[in-house]
């Protein structure tokens, strides 16, 4: 990767998670729960895909 790439890379990570932790915190607490529980599911169906492709 070039330079560029990685800089513009880096850099929009920190705006994307800057902007989420700014969201999450406007959200009420329903809202947030409701997020996390969202957030577990996919964590667990994406742990299963790397299980199975078997790369770790």
């Amino acid at each position: 990767m070039n330079r560029n790439m990685m800089t513009g890379l880096v850099t929009g990570s920190l705006i994307g998670a800057t902007i989420g932790m700014y969201a999450v915190t406007q959200m009420n607490n329903g809202d947030r729960r409701r997020l996390m529980r969202q957030r577990n599911r996919m964590m667990k169906k994406a742990s299963n895909v790397v299980k199975g492709m078997n790369m770790f």
